[in-house]
């Protein structure tokens, strides 16, 4: 958004674009961290003219074009344009709800992001469609988007994440976050290992104590959508080369969010290892 620290490649600079197979969006989430609504709902809100949200909702119909076609495979091509359809007013609805997290922040993107998965999200829902196939919607949606985008491109951003000048900017971002002076942004803890064959087992890492995210779907009602908005971060890290591995997101209950990344290391989480996680503790 680039919302890690690792400098991901931009998504706002090749989403929503009318890509095959409606490819609007692949969110890569960041999860953590809990504000309760009432705290959430009395932050500043984003600053935004009408062009800027004009924009965003352009960018949205993209996103909507990608989830349309992906619901006429699993629920049919009456059903799906019925949800493309409404999906639209819910994100305009929750625009103005939108926290100031602060100019200039990383996280930004993923702020969005969280906006457009909680609309999609609110709108399935009225239709008895559960947020694990909202979170499934947008973590294959993110998985062709993976396909399409230069290979050789994303694996350079996440290589940059381990240089010293990565380092240093993951340190400063993190202590930066630590003042809290925005209610619904991000708050993290930089650490570091000494690779994989030391007693830390990686290179760099944050945790998270708060995601923004995860405060705006659960301020807006959708907080089940959290821990599958957070899946998307396994495909991006597998296409980057940056070997992630998390035990632990706040949005499925935990303490905190453990981001370790290793260079060059073998991505073995996923939506088959994860999700299964999910509904055994929902069950």
């Amino acid at each position: 958004m680039p919302h890690h620290p690792e400098h991901h490649f931009s998504r706002r600079s090749f989403l929503r674009l009318g890509l095959k197979f409606g490819i609007g969006a692949g969110l890569l989430s960041a999860c953590g961290g809990y504000f309760p609504a009432r705290l959430l709902a009395a932050a500043p809100p984003l600053p935004m003219n009408a062009a800027q949200a004009e924009a965003l909702m352009a960018q949205f119909q993209g996103l909507c074009q990608g989830a349309q076609a992906w619901l006429s495979q699993t629920v049919g091509a009456k059903e799906a344009s019925a949800i493309a359809r409404d999906c639209p007013a819910r994100f305009a609805a929750l625009l103005p709800a939108v926290p100031d997290i602060g100019p200039g922040n990383r996280n930004q993107e993923s702020l969005m992001e969280a906006v457009e998965l909680t609309a999609i999200t609110q709108a399935m829902r009225a239709r008895d469609l559960p947020a694990a196939m909202a979170g499934r919607l947008l973590y294959d949606l993110c998985a062709r988007e993976m396909e399409e985008l230069p290979a050789a491109q994303l694996r350079a951003k996440g290589q940059a994440m381990f240089t010293p000048e990565g380092r240093a900017a993951l340190a400063a971002w993190a202590k930066g976050t630590q003042a809290r002076r925005h209610p619904g942004d991000w708050v993290a803890r930089a650490v570091f290992g000494g690779g994989p064959s030391s007693a830390a087992g990686f290179d760099v890492g944050y945790d998270y104590a708060e995601c923004g995210a995860v405060k705006f779907f659960r301020a807006h009602g959708v907080a089940e959508v959290a821990p599958y908005f957070c899946l998307n971060d396994f495909l991006f890290s597998r296409a980057q080369g940056t070997g992630l591995s998390r035990m632990h997101t706040i949005g499925q209950g935990d303490a905190l969010c453990d981001f370790r990344y290793t260079r060059d290391g073998v991505v073995k989480q996923s939506w088959e290892t994860e999700a299964p996680r999910f509904a055994n503790k929902a069950g």
